[in-house]
C-alpha cells in the first residue's frame, strides 16, 4: 500500500514523458539498425500517445526520408510528401528546435527531385529559409551544413533561364558559390567524418571545381567507410564509379 501511495504522488506528465522516451529509444535502436519500417511503427505508436511530441515528429520525418531514398522511384514522391507533413508539424510544435527545420529543408530538397525547373526554384526558396533557421539555432548541425552546402552547389550552377524565372517570381535569385558550397560541405564532413553522403558530395564538388586530386582523395576515403544508412550501399557504388572515371 505504501508503494502505491508513493506512485500516486508522481505527476502524470512524468509518466507520459518516460513513456515517450522509451518510444524514442526503441525507435532509434531500430533506425540505426536500418530497420526503417519497424522504427516508423514505433515512432508513430509514440505519437498515438502524444501527437504533438517534437522528438517523435522530426524522427518520423527522418525515417520517411530514409525510406524514400531506397524504395522504387515511383513510390518516393508520396513518401517525401508525408515526411514534409511531419516536419511541418515538428516546427509548428517547436520552432526553436534545429532538427525540425533541418528535416523540413531535407523534405523540400527530396521533393525538388520530382519537380521541373520552375518547381525546383520555388522549393529552393523554401529550402533556404528552413536550413538557415536550423543553422541559426545550431551552427554545428552536420546535416544542415551539408544541405546548405549542397544548396550553394546547386545555386552556383543554376542556368540563366531559371535565374530569370526566379527573379521574376520572387524578386531574387537563389545565390550560391562553389566556394561557399565547399565551406559548408567541408564543415559537415568535419562534424561527421564517417558520413558517406557528405564525402561523396564533396568529391563531386571538387570535380566540378577542377580539383581532381582532392576529389580522388575524398572518394578513396569514402570507399573505406562503413555504411550507416541503406542508401549508403548505392552511394558507395556511385563513388566507386566516379573514382574509376577520375583515375582514367
Amino acid at each position: 500500500m505504501k508503494r502505491v501511495a508513493m506512485v500516486l504522488l508522481i505527476p502524470a506528465f512524468l509518466f507520459a514523458e518516460s513513456t515517450i522516451e522509451k518510444y524514442v529509444m526503441r525507435g532509434d535502436s531500430l533506425f540505426w539498425a536500418m530497420e526503417y519500417d519497424k522504427a516508423l511503427e514505433v515512432y508513430k505508436e509514440g505519437l498515438s500517445v502524444d501527437s504533438t511530441n517534437y522528438e517523435l515528429l522530426w524522427r518520423v520525418s527522418r525515417c520517411l526520408c530514409n525510406i524514400g531514398d531506397v524504395v522504387p522511384k515511383e513510390k518516393r514522391e508520396k513518401i517525401y510528401e508525408d515526411a514534409l507533413t511531419y516536419a511541418e508539424k515538428a516546427v509548428e510544435v517547436n520552432p526553436q528546435g534545429d532538427w525540425g527545420w533541418t528535416w523540413l529543408a531535407a523534405s523540400y530538397g527530396n521533393l525538388a527531385l520530382f519537380r521541373g525547373g520552375k518547381g525546383k526554384v520555388r522549393l529552393a526558396m523554401k529550402i533556404k529559409d528552413a536550413v538557415l533557421k536550423a543553422l541559426k539555432l545550431n551552427p554545428d548541425n552536420h546535416l544542415a551544413n551539408y544541405i546548405w552546402g549542397s544548396y550553394n552547389f546547386e545555386a552556383a550552377t543554376l542556368n540563366w533561364a531559371l535565374r530569370k524565372f526566379a527573379k521574376m517570381l520572387f524578386g531574387e535569385v537563389p545565390e550560391g558559390t562553389l566556394e561557399d558550397a565547399e565551406k559548408y560541405i567541408k564543415k559537415a564532413v568535419s562534424l561527421k567524418p564517417d558520413r558517406i553522403q557528405y564525402r561523396l558530395e564533396l568529391a563531386k564538388l571538387y570535380k566540378k571545381m577542377g580539383k581532381k586530386e582532392e576529389a580522388i582523395r575524398e572518394l578513396e576515403i569514402t570507399l573505406n567507410l562503413r555504411p550507416q544508412y541503406k542508401e549508403d550501399y548505392v552511394l558507395l557504388k556511385e563513388a566507386e564509379e566516379l573514382l574509376r572515371k577520375l583515375k582514367k
